[in-house]
């Protein structure tokens, strides 16, 4: 069995005659569709030679005698069926029981003149399913979930010389730090960086400060920062602009307590011999996000991180039981953090 591709994403001829792309990365999914019909087709072929099929809509039988039929007017064809949902254990609301015996059949022989696209947007497939395996063995499989920073780093930077724009490492790190891995939003600002650089100025970390967006996430971590470095003054007013910009207290609240649970977790994994990388998927965070937490680490001891996530832990008891107004529950919080730290 065939392991699926998810370093490599460029698409060149010989085109194989069935792709199937499967994941939780919509915008790496419709990249990818676009790539392989970009190779296949010119613009001028996709009027009559590109076909879409949603499977929670169309039956599939259809979609086959698509792909079994001759292209007009041309070398190739692309027909792609959209939400495979029948090639995953996933419940989907449809009224169309489909003939997957029908896909079986035609994976055996494949028309040589079309490239069936086969997408199912699912974190996993059931490889139980006879069509799974046969799929595996058949096709070009794309796992497009889980991308390691040089892949990511390579589409965004790919997404800047769209726009004669230079795309660098430690902007590339500070955009990560600010937005997190989530590709279709990092893209998206590495377009608006792009656009405001041009091609005079690189997509550096001071440019991503200057325009760029900020998680949420990103704001807790900060947040964390101005208590760990006793800025007190500084960390109620960025609470204060949270709270304006209609974030529940109790919500910063759980995202605080993570980020202190994300430095302690770092330093204690860094303090057994871990790896920057080896912490990552210990804890389940990006690396940059670990790299960041481990700079924390000098601010606080392990006895005082445990400290703030006790009382973590006890206002978030106090304002679930109606003991503290929420939000001054959270300022004394700081305060009390704050206090601690010298």
């Amino acid at each position: 069995m065939a392991a699926p591709k998810s370093a490599n994403l460029s698409i060149s001829k010989p085109l194989a005659p069935i792709y199937l792309l499967f994941g939780t990365q919509d915008y790496l999914i419709q990249m990818m569709k676009k790539n392989i019909t970009d190779e296949a087709l010119s613009e001028e072929e996709r009027d009559f030679n590109y076909s879409r099929y949603d499977m929670t809509e169309a039956p599939l039988e259809y979609a086959i005698e698509d792909a079994e039929t001759v292209p007009f007017f041309g070398e190739k064809k692309v027909v792609v069926l959209d939400n495979a949902y029948f090639l995953t254990a996933e419940k989907t609301k449809t009224k169309i029981e489909q003939k997957v015996e029908r896909l079986e059949q035609y994976a055996e022989h494949p028309a040589e003149d079309t490239v069936l696209l086969i997408v199912a947007p699912y974190e996993k497939l059931d490889r139980r399913k006879k069509i799974v395996k046969r799929l595996e063995k058949t096709a070009a499989v794309y796992e497009l979930s889980h991308l390691t920073d040089t892949t990511l780093f390579n589409i965004l930077e790919n997404v800047a010389t769209q726009y004669g724009a230079r795309y660098t490492k430690d902007g590339h790190e500070q955009l990560i730090a600010a937005i997190g891995p989530h590709l279709g939003q990092l893209a998206n600002e590495v377009g608006k960086c792009a656009l405001y650089c041009g091609t005079d100025r690189p997509i550096d970390a001071q440019v991503v400060d200057e325009i760029g967006s900020r998680s949420l996430e990103t704001n807790v971590f900060l947040l964390v920062n101005q208590v760990m470095q006793r800025k007190t003054a500084d960390a109620l007013h960025l609470l204060h602009d949270l709270v304006r910009m209609k974030e529940e207290p109790l919500k910063l609240l759980a995202l605080l307590e993570r980020q202190f649970r994300i430095v302690y977790q770092a330093g204690f994994y860094q303090n057994a011999g871990y790896t920057q990388n080896s912490i990552a998927g210990k804890i389940g965070v990006h690396p940059y996000a670990v790299k960041l937490a481990l700079d924390q680490t000098r601010l606080f001891s392990s006895a005082l991180l445990r400290h703030a996530l006790e009382k973590c832990a006890e206002t978030d008891y106090q304002i679930k039981t109606g003991q503290a107004d929420k939000l001054l529950a959270l300022e004394m919080l700081i305060v009390e953090i704050s206090r601690r730290t010298a």
